[in-house]
């Protein structure tokens, strides 16, 4: 029978336990115990024996495993002869009744055949009744039926592959006894086709004939073996033998029988001593008592060993009298397991030296140490586990501490902390070359910039966002060049990449390459994360390190260029096609697509897309939204699906968008700190997405209101200031280690302003705005964790303002605290769209939650457990975004009624609840002040 076959007829015998269901929803009806005694008979050993942890195993199992498996589980089900059904409603059965016996009017069966047919149908819905099933079951219970008769005939069964299964009777003949045993033996698999189509007789016939042929086989190997036992035997008795013979199983093997642990124990200690023996269905386990000297130490280690051999061999071996010299064996594991606890131990040992070369201990002193501390971790069979390996560092550490800490005292002089860039010691190495791509937008430099990246050897991309590290990734792997993706939150790694695309935040400052590109170098001027790219200019180990930017940049890289002693080259950019400002303000009603209109929050960019969406098809993108779900909106823009897109200032930051008009909601934005007018440079980067090169001859700016567009033409032709020094660089964690050992301080938030407060550079550098930081240190600070773990809890993409990310945030440290694992929890109930704007933040707020946990899972791999699971939620989230952003009917609601709230509504309550709050404000003021008298009427 093929394999195909097979699966097919294991299929069909399951349905017939489940209730003609399949297996994945017929094994949701079988009760706990009998999933438990499942998994002792298939030889399982779960983490858990819950119905549903099982459950999930099983239907696992069934989808991937081979025939043999499935089968164990069929005859366990078989074996059991229960049959799980599953609920019908009971308003069918008369109906079902009528339908069957309509149909088996146009059948030939007899009232016993009725029956059974009622039978089988009987959990049936009506409407999948039909003739063809009916004639499908008729055959199989015909089929079934010969196939009783036959196994009547011959005294035997068939098994799910058609093989005759029946008991053989053979006779045994050793040392003058004689007696006999039932052996089962199965015959060759009949064919399917010929079973159902020849006549019972001549099967019978044939199966006669081969139960026959196969008895006498089985019976002449049986005899040959005996005739062949050696006399007298080397290992075992007359009585051993015969009894063990005996004691034999029916279907054991009949030239290999089990032995008790008792003869196997004196067999095997004629050639190796062993402390004790067990047996498995497959091998034997035999337990030595030995020891073992590490090198550099005096101390010899006892433990045991464990010699596996293979179960069925072993008795071969016995019982054909061969020699059974297990002594090179045992070498060979004894060797091969010493070899690797000596692997654990070296890579523990170098740990040890790496942590205490500050002093210079001799290699004996710290294995002595470390062996001092390993040996009560150890487990009887020389294993070190990783959380032994921890434990052991961890004593290790504490041991040194002082003398680091007095080490670090000495050399705090001889530290260079105050010249920053000799944090970066690669790079110093490596004598640099500076190169400035300088122009406004759609002028070539990040394309000129990226052309260089894809010719060098080694290169590395460093983006603003996570969604421009992406798009350079692709476009690294279109031309055929090996690279990675390295974000905060996903990591992609090719192990033979050459090239590697980053968000800035994620550079390594480990890893030479040719040529690294610093994207938006504008960006150092950043209040919140300009630090990124001052650190990337200072500390980017790479050969050529090729910055683009607005012009405005120029001097303070000049500035940068000269502190650090490096060459610098600067190249001018021209934009490739012109910009030209509109004359008048451009209606909400009459816009062109390929237009893009900008506001500046979250709220206008919803607002704006509803309005322009009874006449235009409108994508979003704004900062709140995951990159993946700005990618998504950004690509039916650039394909066509949509006509216009309403964006916050988040295209500036280099999308590639087919662009041929920006519009400007307003003039002016909110900076974190105040609402401000827009300045040169914003309205400059922003602008310069119109007209794309290549697509449109030139591009359009304009504004939607009179007012901005008069801002804009006051603005649009001014030189954008130049960015002045100083600029902020941000501590890494060597540097906060350093003043933690000096201060005697575990406290992140006191590091972090002693940091602030006392750190001068020789450079033009301060330390970078560290508020959030701090903030998130004042958390941090109230579980009891080590530093590194502190600051890189602390760099998480925490967002401080969200109490729902706080909670997420507080519930991880807890976990840590406790040395626990991290599940990711993921949101319920979630519809298909959000039905006001708080669904579609609380949505939002679960993708920043997803997006800290997988941040974090990089950093806390061991506690992290369920990164897949939060990506796979992304993803539902994602769309739940997309989903909602298309809704044409997508309104504001009013935060205490949820009622509808008007388009272009400025606020976030209705009209009718502001005037009951205002009410309900009156009252509580007259009664805080007495007056309590009633309204007079009118």
């Amino acid at each position: 029978m093929s394999k195909k076959k097979k699966f097919i007829k294991l299929n069909q015998t399951i349905r017939h336990y489940f209730g003609e269901e399949g297996f994945d929803a017929g094994i949701e009806r079988v009760d706990e115990k009998t999933l438990i005694e499942l998994a002792h008979t298939l030889g399982l050993v779960p983490e858990s024996y819950s119905k549903k942890s099982l459950l999930r195993i099983y239907r696992t199992l069934w989808s991937e495993a081979d025939i043999e498996l499935r089968r164990h589980i069929v005859d366990f089900f078989k074996a059991e002869g229960k049959v799980y059904l599953p609920t019908t409603p009971k308003a069918s059965q008369h109906e079902r009744s009528d339908r069957i016996d309509e149909l088996l009017e146009e059948l030939d069966v007899t009232d016993e055949e009725r029956i059974e047919l009622h039978k089988a149908f009987s959990d049936v819905r009506t409407r999948k009744i039909n003739l063809f099933k009916l004639q499908s079951k008729l055959e199989l219970i015909r089929f079934e039926q010969k196939k009783a008769e036959i196994e009547r005939a011959v005294q035997g069964h068939f098994d799910i592959e058609d093989r005759l299964e029946f008991n053989a009777s053979l006779q045994y003949n050793i040392h003058g006894e004689t007696f006999r045993k039932i052996q089962p033996l199965k015959t060759k698999a009949f064919p399917f086709s010929f079973l159902q189509e020849a006549p019972a007789e001549q099967i019978i016939s044939e199966l006669t004939e081969t139960k026959t042929a196969l008895t006498t086989l089985k019976q002449n190997e049986l005899s040959a073996f005996l005739q062949g036992i050696a006399k007298p035997h080397p290992y075992l008795s007359d009585e051993e033998m015969v009894s063990a013979i005996k004691r034999a199983q029916p279907d054991s093997n009949v030239t290999r029988f089990a032995l008790n642990d008792e003869i196997l124990t004196r067999i095997i200690a004629q050639s190796i001593p062993l402390h004790s023996l067990a047996q498995t269905l497959t091998e034997i386990i035999i337990v030595i008592n030995t020891d073992f000297k590490p090198p550099q130490t005096e101390h010899s280690i006892a433990y045991e060993l464990h010699l596996i051999l293979p179960k069925d061999e072993t008795l071969r071996t016995i019982w054909s009298g061969e020699s059974l010299d297990l002594s090179e064996k045992l070498r060979c594991e004894q060797k091969e397991h010493e070899a690797h606890f000596l692997q654990e131990y070296e890579a523990l040992l170098n740990s040890a030296k790496e942590a205490a070369a500050a002093l210079q201990l001799g290699d004996e002193e710290i294995s002595e140490k470390i062996l001092e501390f390993l040996l009560p971790q150890l487990h009887e069979d020389l294993l070190i586990s990783r959380k032994a390996a921890k434990r052991v560092l961890g004593r290790f550490n504490d041991s040194i501490h002082d003398a680091l800490l007095k080490h670090q005292r000495q050399q705090l002089l001889a530290r260079t902390i105050r010249d920053f860039k000799n944090l970066f010691p690669l790079a110093r190495e490596l004598r640099r070359k500076l190169v400035l791509h300088i122009g406004p937008t759609n002028s070539g430099k990040t394309y000129q910039a990226v052309k260089a990246l894809e010719k060098a050897d080694t290169g590395y991309y460093l983006a603003p966002l996570r969604l421009l590290a992406l798009e350079g990734y692709e476009t690294l792997k279109k031309e055929g060049i090996a690279s990675s993706l390295i974000t905060g939150e996903e990591q992609l790694i090719n192990e033979e990449a050459t090239h590697i695309s980053s968000t800035i935040e994620m550079l390594n400052f480990e890893t030479d390459v040719d040529v690294c590109v610093i994207d938006e170098v504008q960006m150092i001027d950043d209040r919140d994360r300009g630090w990124a790219w001052a650190n990337a200019i200072i500390g980017a180990p790479a050969k050529t390190v090729i910055m683009t930017g607005s012009p405005n940049v120029k001097e303070a890289v000049i500035a940068l260029a000269e502190y650090l002693n490096e060459p610098l080259e600067i190249i001018d950019f021209e934009r490739k096609n012109p910009l030209e400002l509109l004359s008048h303000a451009t209606p909400i009603n009459e816009i062109h697509p390929a237009t893009a209109v900008i506001a500046f929050s979250r709220a206008n960019v919803l607002r704006l897309k509803q309005q322009l969406s009874k006449n235009y098809r409108v994508s979003v993108v704004y900062g709140n939204l995951s990159p993946e779900v700005r990618r998504e909106e950004a690509r039916r823009f650039r394909e066509g699906e949509t006509d216009v897109l309403v964006a916050t200032d988040a295209i500036a930051m280099g999308l590639n968008l087919p662009i041929k008009t920006v519009l400007f909601s307003r003039g002016d934005k909110f900076d974190g700190v105040s609402q401000r007018p827009l300045i040169p440079s914003e309205i400059h980067q922003i602008a310069g997405r119109a007209g794309r090169y290549g697509l449109h001859e030139k591009g359009y700016v304009g504004a939607l209101r009179p007012d901005v567009l008069i801002h804009l033409k006051n603005t649009f032709h001014e030189e954008a200031p130049a960015i002045k020094i100083p600029f902020n660089v941000m501590a890494n964690l060597e540097h906060i280690k350093l003043v933690g050992g000096i201060l005697e301080e575990n406290s992140l938030e006191e590091i972090l302003q002693f940091f602030v407060k006392n750190m001068k550079f020789n450079g033009p550098f301060r330390a970078a705005n560290l508020e959030d930081m701090l903030e998130a240190a004042q958390i941090v600070d109230q579980y009891h964790l080590d530093l590194p773990t502190k600051f890189h809890l602390a760099c998480a993409p925490l967002t401080l303002r969200s109490p729902f990310i706080v909670a997420a945030f507080e519930r991880y440290l807890h976990l840590l605290e406790n040395d626990e694992f991290i599940p990711y929890i993921p949101p319920s109930n979630l519809g298909s769209y959000a039905l006001s704007m708080d669904e579609l933040l609380e949505a939002e707020d679960y993708v920043k939650e997803i997006s800290l946990y997988l941040w974090l899972s990089y950093r806390f791999d061991d506690y992290f457990i369920d990164a897949q699971k939060a990506r796979e939620n992304r993803i539902t989230l994602n769309n739940f975004i997309e989903n909602s952003l298309k809704q044409s009917h997508f309104v504001p609601r009013c935060r205490q009624c949820t009622k509808a709230l008007p388009l272009e509504s400025k606020f976030q309550i209705c009209q009718s609840c502001f005037k009951k709050m205002n009410m309900e404000k009156r009252k509580a003021d007259r009664q805080n002040s007495g007056d309590v008298r009633p309204k007079r009427r009118r």
